[in-house]
């Protein structure tokens, strides 16, 4: 999907640039899960489970330039990236295509800036312009940040899904299950 670089002002008064995500971006894009899986048990993988090569990550990246209904936004803060945004049709099947899932994370020296609102912001926008009538995500149940987040930007939570990661350490984490209507 098209998308028009931005750039937008930060609660702390820094700048951030939002762009669409490239083929180039993919070695950055393999480190930049392997570190941010690392950095929280909120995401959905294991660092040593990004097993990606650069080139099959530029292949996907490629895909998802020219796929109308997909968007990965990239954001930028003073030239260092900072974490990534992005929606995918959930099935493309005639009774599913109106849904889309979104994912979203950040390298953790980057939260509390208002670079998720932002990207979020630009991702939902995006997906109700690709026809999408409603936007789902899962959060770990104990992320009360992000879970505020995406209350305040309009999601509401439909369900849980118990026990839904097992960490190493053999302890559980559930799920909300959080949809927000477009039209």
């Amino acid at each position: 999907m098209n998308y028009q670089e931005k750039t937008v002002l930060l609660k702390n008064g820094r700048t951030c640039l939002l762009r669409r995500a490239e083929e180039a971006d993919a070695e950055m894009m393999l480190e930049y899960l392997k570190t941010t899986s690392a950095q929280t048990p909120y995401m959905i993988r294991e660092p040593e489970e990004v097993r990606t090569d650069p080139e099959e990550e530029r292949a996907f990246l490629r895909r998802a330039a020219e796929d109308p209904r997909f968007l990965m936004l990239l954001a930028f803060v003073d030239g260092a990236f900072a974490g990534s945004c992005s929606f995918a049709g959930v099935s493309e099947r005639s009774r599913m295509r109106h849904r889309c899932t979104v994912g979203i994370s950040l390298y953790r020296a980057f939260w509390g800036m208002g670079i998720g609102a932002a990207l979020m912001g630009e991702i939902l926008a995006g997906a109700k312009a690709a026809g999408y009538e409603q936007v789902e995500l899962d959060v770990v149940s104990t992320n009360e940040r992000a879970a505020g987040l995406y209350r305040k930007l309009g999601f509401e939570t439909t369900g849980t899904i118990p026990h839904a990661f097992r960490y190493k350490d053999g302890t559980y984490a559930d799920f909300l299950f959080m949809v927000k209507k477009l039209v």
